[in-house]
């Protein structure tokens, strides 16, 4: 028997689960920005004609708003990379540990043959 022992233990993803979470962070990251160009096409609509300090509260908080939903938006899409990447690390680790444990019953055949020719060879003597 080979002195090491891979882990026989399989990696514990849902991939599924974090492929749709994933994905809905990036379609909920679109809706925003949707969302939020609307809000700046209808404000441009309503600032034609809109002058004095309300106005520029508003501009101001428009601004705010939009660079807000920039961010967030920003921030759903970089989760959504970080739950992909770690489905990337969780199938690789699968692979690995799978190599691990094919390598390890080639070893363990290996020394069974040659535990075998031992004795074979011990019998004809």
């Amino acid at each position: 028997m080979p002195s090491w022992q891979p882990n026989w233990n399989n990696v514990n993803w849902n991939h599924g689960a974090a492929g749709d979470a994933a994905n809905e962070l990036r379609r909920a990251a679109d809706l925003l920005e949707e969302t939020a160009a609307r809000r700046k096409h209808a404000a441009d609509t309503a600032r034609r004609e809109w002058r004095g300090r309300y106005r520029d509260e508003f501009d101001h908080n428009l601004d705010d708003m939009l660079r807000r939903a920039r961010e967030l938006a920003e921030r759903m899409r970089h989760k959504a990379r970080e739950i992909d990447d770690a489905g990337n690390r969780a199938r690789e680790q699968q692979r690995h540990r799978e190599r691990e444990r094919e390598r390890w019953h080639h070893e363990k055949r290996e020394e069974e043959r040659r535990e075998e020719e031992q004795r074979k060879s011990g019998q004809k003597k």
